[in-house]
């Protein structure tokens, strides 16, 4: 019974964000999706975990940082957990059952494009939640001319 429950720990949750992280500077990726179904990213090749990275209007510079920062702070449940400039970790709580979700935000290397990632910390499918999560995202940095 001891061995069932730490098996079904380790399937329930895991590794949910991109680890480890620089403490400066973005010239990093974020991490593509595990093998379950509770992930969306850009950097992931599998049509069934991809999503479009978000192209931005203009090159990223520190107003339209703020703005993107601000934006994803909005979210429904969103904690700002990590925040520098090119590089935002945005921990997003559910409604119901508070479980959280890691939405992070990496700027590509020629200052154009929002490469994206959400995953859920629990379970092994999200219902959707995160390409939805994404999707408001992108839908919001539109609205605002942030994004194209």
């Amino acid at each position: 019974m001891r061995h069932l429950m730490l098996i079904m720990t380790v399937i329930l949750s895991g590794c949910a964000a991109t680890y480890p992280i620089p403490e400066a500077g973005t010239e990093f990726t974020l991490d593509r999706c595990p093998p379950l179904l509770n992930c969306v990213s850009s950097e992931s090749s599998l049509a069934l975990y991809r999503v479009d990275p978000i192209q931005l209007t203009e090159p990223l510079n520190e107003t339209n940082w703020q703005a993107i920062a601000a934006i994803a702070s909005e979210l429904p449940g969103a904690n700002v957990t990590k925040s520098r400039f090119g590089y935002l970790r945005v921990t997003c709580y559910s409604t119901v059952f508070k479980f959280p979700d890691y939405l992070e935000i990496l700027i590509n290397e020629d200052q154009t494009e929002l490469a994206v990632r959400s995953q859920s910390q629990f379970g092994l499918y999200d219902l959707n939640v995160n390409r939805q999560r994404v999707g408001l995202l992108r839908n919001q940095l539109m609205d605002r001319g942030l994004a194209e």
